[in-house]
């Protein structure tokens, strides 16, 4: 039962919310904590958003703070669901503070870069936290992708070794511990200031429930005013975009310089991706109130609509959008077979079902495109593959933790039933050496 929980700071994540609330207890377990706040043992503390709290613990938590305002002023949801349709927004807002649910299926959420990977946290914030509250804590604009500079202090951000990700499990790391006393590093690069600032503000912007004006009507209406867009409207110049943008941001430092393919598909709507709309809407000179609070014409949004007519008739470069394609894809198909791209850290199976699906490629398009249809075929594996690998990663994940276990426990994080594990067990001997395949089956008792 919670009877405490500290004040809440101005752009604190909620992790880090309770990371301190675990240190105020003087909690020797995380586990203690993990039970208070989460429904279940196999519940991760999420670090962008909030996790599957148990009703008790919402329950306390909404009489301090609406879960609505505390998902939209205290988790990544402005970075993440800023672009999507408004039915898309709502529904997610709704999900993050009301049900259990994975991020990943609500907005997109692409797999980590290097100089992702980590909490960040700025030095002279640090200080000024303590000096302020006594104890310094994570804050979200830290975290936002291709963030590299503190906006207030104009230095640059620091790595902790907090993992960004939540698949490590039953751990609250709380920042007063994690950030070490770091000389800060001043930023001169006025375009590197310029991008962050950019990035802020966009975040940091109201979010709008009320108007469905979609991203790519805005950013067609920003290239109205550029080369990249014929006079006629029906002609985007992507490529010469894409390299462009490339040419603009390669020396800044950024983590992801947007691709042409995610241009591509940013100007169709199938894409909401926040860096990568602010680096085309920042390179195209767009204010961040046209992103934010756009005021576009039912004629302007008509026109950018009526051009996909021609785009979508125009013949296919197959050999193009198959090499262009192929990098995106790589890095897609490795994040979902190695469980990146899982808010748990699970791994998971790489269907072509799915890979349609979530690379937005129309039926049997993989035949046209040797490269893609390569890697795809790479990370093809059958079901009992899949589960050894399943086994395998949650056998890891509760040794880690220190704590007695048993088969039960690995059959709820990895999702694998014990009536299968006749066919997984020579998968495991291809992945593990004897003596774990071993101690594994004497979990099962097989």
């Amino acid at each position: 039962m919670i009877t405490y929980l500290p004040t809440i700071y101005p752009d604190e994540l909620v992790y880090s919310w309770f990371c301190r609330y675990y240190v105020h207890l003087g909690c020797f377990s995380h586990k203690e904590v993990l039970e208070e706040l989460y429904c279940k043992r196999s519940d991760n503390p999420s670090k962008e958003f909030i996790g599957n709290l148990n009703p008790e613990a919402k329950g306390q938590i909404e009489k301090i703070y609406p879960m609505d305002k505390l998902v939209l002023n205290h988790t990544m949801y402005p970075q993440y669901a800023r672009f999507v349709p408004l039915d898309q927004k709502k529904v997610a807002l709704h999900r993050l503070a009301h049900d259990s649910c994975d991020a990943h299926r609500l907005f997109p959420v692409l797999p980590r870069n290097d100089g992702e990977r980590y909490l960040r946290f700025c030095p002279l914030c640090v200080n000024d936290d303590r000096e302020a509250y006594g104890e310094t804590y994570w804050h979200r604009k830290h975290q936002i992708r291709n963030m590299s500079i503190c906006t207030k202090h104009k230095c640059r951000l620091m790595e902790s070794n907090v993992s960004a990700k939540s698949e490590q499990s039953f751990t609250f790391c709380p920042a007063e511990s994690y950030t070490y006393d770091r000389e800060a590093v001043f930023e001169n690069d006025s375009l590197v200031i310029q991008y962050a600032e950019y990035l802020d503000s966009i975040f940091d912007a109201m979010m709008d429930f009320e108007k469905d004006i979609s991203i790519s009507s805005i950013l067609y209406n920003g290239m109205r005013r550029t080369k990249y867009l014929k006079p006629s409207g029906r002609s985007r110049y992507t490529k010469m975009l894409a390299e462009d943008i490339n040419n603009f941001f390669e020396n800044m430092g950024v983590c992801n310089i947007v691709s042409v393919y995610q241009i591509q598909r940013i100007l169709l709507g199938s894409l909401a991706e926040f860096s990568a709309i602010c680096q085309i809407a920042l390179f195209l000179g767009m204010k961040p109130e046209e992103l934010t609070a756009p005021s576009l014409t039912s004629e302007q949004i008509k026109q950018e609509q009526d051009s996909h007519y021609m785009k979508n008739n125009a013949p296919v470069d197959w050999e193009m959008l198959d090499r262009e394609t192929a990098p995106v894809l790589e890095k897609f198909v490795r994040a979902v077979y190695d469980g990146i791209a899982n808010e748990n850290g699970r791994p998971e199976r790489v269907s072509e079902k799915f890979v349609y699906r979530e690379m937005n490629l129309l039926g049997h398009q993989l035949e046209n495109m040797p490269r893609c249809k390569a890697i795809f075929e790479k990370y093809t594996e059958s079901y009992p593959e899949t589960w050894a690998r399943r086994i395998i990663w949650a056998y890891k994940k509760l040794e880690e933790e220190g704590e007695p276990f048993c088969w039960t426990d690995i059959r709820k994080i990895s999702g694998v039933k014990k009536k299968n594990l006749q066919e997984v067990v020579p998968y495991l001997m291809r992945y593990m050496d004897d003596e774990l395949v071993e101690r594994i089956l004497e979990l099962v008792a097989l």
